[in-house]
């Protein structure tokens, strides 16, 4: 599966205090609102259905030393997505087939949880996490009662 991208633009209300201020937010969250929007591109999948937001991430002088691409990922009508196939080729689609990234399920005390939009933490070109698989195996055809769909239903036609 395969889903193209092409570099988009927010709203210009994304780089507005006001707009922000006007939604709930603080005038101090509404300055950071409006630094982290400045600091990502933004992608639109050709056929209009998902919207990636994407920010290089420095490595952070809490402990991480390296820095990481950060996607944050959504359908554009606000449904779930969580079919894995699609988020992989999201992934392909943004940073490429053969760089590697994580979907993080993080402590309760830093839960982010307020829309259907999912986030990946990608590392950079040429390195690999020291965990997963060694080797490639896809498979459409089921094996024993295991069951995998057809990969022609997965195709974004929208």
């Amino acid at each position: 599966m395969k889903i193209k991208f092409v570099e988009a633009a927010h709203a210009p209300e994304a780089f507005s205090r006001k707009a922000w201020m006007e939604k709930g937010l603080s005038k101090e969250e509404a300055k950071r609102a409006v630094e982290r929007f400045q600091s990502e591109k933004v992608f639109l999948s050709a056929c209009g259905t998902y919207q990636a937001n994407v920010t290089e991430v420095p490595p952070r002088p809490s402990g991480w030393p390296i820095p990481l691409t950060w996607i944050s990922f959504k359908r554009r009508d606000r449904e779930p997505i969580h079919d894995w196939r699609i988020v992989q080729a999201i992934k392909n689609g943004i940073i490429g087939e053969e760089r590697e990234a994580v979907e993080l399920y993080p402590a309760e005390s830093r839960l982010v949880d307020t829309v259907n939009q999912y986030h990946l933490w990608a590392l950079p070109a040429g390195m690999s996490f020291p965990f997963g698989f060694e080797e490639r195996a896809v498979n459409e055809t089921p094996l024993g009662a295991s069951r995998q769909r057809p990969f022609s239903e997965q195709e974004e036609t929208a």
